[in-house]
């Protein structure tokens, strides 16, 4: 009774540990809501994003449309699962991985031309990469 006391405390404790915490190792839906700020809906976490890239985004927003934030806080064994880089801004929350709907071209010049931005990319899934790191893009 007492070990299944315990394992329910620790259960207990993590889950309220881990809610709002994003993916964990891929695993989605661990006590977080989706939700909807000027136009932007977070898959991932909102507490997540710095402020200055939650602007970034809600000027994105404003021009473009509805944004969708796919990926902000990052735990090592997801980024390593995903094949983020060792060193990845997600791991810090201070990157996220949006889309948007509009030309890709004027969109990353739309990035490109936020002072907040460091590195920014698109992928070919059609995902928006930005964070707070150094400029520069790959």
């Amino acid at each position: 009774m007492r070990q299944q006391l315990i394992a329910w405390i620790v259960f207990l404790g993590l889950t309220v540990t881990l809610a709002g915490c994003g993916t964990i190792a891929g695993v989605s839906g661990l006590g977080w809501a989706t939700a909807s700020h000027n136009s932007i809906d977070y898959d991932d976490t909102a507490w997540c994003v710095p402020r200055k890239l939650k602007k970034v985004l809600n000027r994105v927003a404003k021009r473009y449309g509805k944004v969708t934030v796919h990926s902000t806080k990052r735990w090592w064994f997801e980024n390593w699962r995903k094949g983020g880089a060792r060193n990845s801004y997600h791991l810090n929350c201070q990157a996220v991985d949006f889309s948007v709907r509009g030309n890709p071209s004027s969109v990353i010049a739309f990035l490109r031309a936020q002072p907040e931005v460091g590195g920014y990319k698109h992928y070919s899934s059609g995902h928006y990469h930005i964070d707070t790191g150094p400029r520069r893009t790959w």
